[in-house]
């Protein structure tokens, strides 16, 4: 084991030890689906700002457009499912760019 990996196992064991860091139950597994899915060279920044509870916008844009199908779906006002249905269709397309943008790296 290198001087860096003892370095690392300490400061994890010190950590655990302060309660600071808790590790998963024995037995869990871990999904690493998502983290392969994300292109290589955004990975780590994409797992250092989720294990900080941020999700990229392309993910509160996914969010945001169910919300608005779900609210269109239960809008009798012509007007305003009209309204609601231009919404979606708009932050579909920007997610569909944004998903053209991340694939292109």
């Amino acid at each position: 084991m290198s001087l860096f990996s003892h370095i690392g196992e300490a400061m994890i064991e010190d950590a655990i030890a302060s309660g600071e860091l808790q590790p998963p139950p024995p037995g869990t597994k871990l999904d690493l689906e998502s983290y392969f899915q994300t292109p290589e060279a955004w990975r780590s920044a994409h797992a250092m700002l989720k294990g900080h509870g941020f999700v990229p916008p392309e993910v509160e844009q996914l969010k945001r457009i169910a919300d608005l199908e779900a609210k269109r779906d239960a809008c009798t006002d012509p007007t305003a499912r009209q309204r609601l249905q231009r919404e979606v269709e708009e932050i579909r397309t920007s997610f569909r760019l944004a998903m053209e943008r991340v694939r292109g790296i």
